[in-house]
């Protein structure tokens, strides 16, 4: 992990922290951080209080509701 890689994964597990604090029990998140572009060896980066195998079901309905019915899927924040 390079040395930006590990700052942002350091903020990602404040902000993690944060958000679990402030969100009712029972609810599960992810927290996303990659760089924008094209670039070839670009990583995600990602904290989460999900297994694995929920936060992969959750964005695969995520990406499939967005693909197969935007207009009725919510809006950009």
């Amino acid at each position: 992990m390079t040395e930006k890689e590990e700052q942002v994964n350091n903020m990602l597990q404040e902000i993690m922290n944060d958000i679990k604090k402030k969100l009712p029990e029972g609810m599960g998140f992810t927290l996303l951080a990659y760089e924008f572009g094209d670039k070839k060896d670009r990583r995600m980066l990602y904290a989460s209080n999900s297994k694995r195998e929920d936060v992969i079901m959750a964005m695969l309905e995520f990406v499939d509701k967005n693909l197969n019915s935007p207009e009725i899927y919510g809006k950009d924040v």
